[in-house]
């Protein structure tokens, strides 16, 4: 008789998705996580024409699953698409991959994980953390906990996708232009950064205002 397991690892999905994080892992880290340097990927994908943005877009949309740190990525987007269109592409490419982050964990299901993960309190993933787009909004901005955990965690509370996408659309802004800035300012675009840093300055201070119904 056969005995299948019935644990979130022991599905066919999650096993696949386990090889596939474990391969990239080992590719990244045993070839260099020094030879990955925001400069290095930025003269990369800028020599790429118009399959640089695609290939950023992609990198970005499986970072999550790789543990690559993200503000390599985000910084080499700046480097190399400048701060208005490399803070667009990582916007495309992060909330892509947290949508992945958000349909692997639905995949996987919380009972499941509950079982792989005993120790893992059930009550963080029924918390009031996890209940719509003002939390989740809050979580994306507050550095309370990492965005992939957040991306995980929502899918397993069962978070509506659509509050989910939103939430985490305009969450993923702010970060993004930092980012990009900081890769334009150490590529040269030095103007180019400026301004963009200044429009979004602007821009939380009006909306702070609105708020404060001034």
């Amino acid at each position: 008789m056969r005995h299948y397991s019935h644990t979130a690892l022991g599905h066919p999905a999650g096993l696949c998705l386990a090889g596939f994080a474990a391969l990239g892992m080992l590719y990244v880290y045993g070839y260099g996580i020094e030879r990955f340097r925001p400069e290095i990927i930025g003269d990369t994908l800028a020599s790429l024409g118009y399959w640089g943005p695609c290939l950023y877009i992609l990198g970005n949309a499986v970072r999550p699953f790789f543990f690559f740190p993200a503000i390599v990525l985000g910084v080499a987007g700046g480097f190399a698409f400048g701060p208005l269109w490399g803070a667009v592409y990582l916007v495309i490419g992060t909330v892509l991959g947290a949508t992945l982050c958000f349909a692997a964990a639905r995949l996987l299901g919380r009972d499941r994980l509950r079982r792989a993960c005993p120790w893992l309190p059930a009550a963080v993933l029924d918390h009031q953390a996890f209940s719509g787009f003002k939390a989740i909004m809050l979580l994306r901005l507050a550095p309370v906990l990492p965005w992939d955990a957040v991306s995980f965690l929502a899918g397993l509370a069962g978070v509506s996708f659509r509050p989910y996408l939103g939430a985490t659309l305009l969450g993923s802004i702010p970060g993004a232009v930092a980012f990009t800035c900081l890769g334009g300012a150490l590529a040269g675009s030095l103007y180019t950064a400026a301004v963009v840093a200044a429009l979004l300055a602007a821009a939380g201070l009006y909306l702070r205002s609105r708020r404060r119904g001034i």
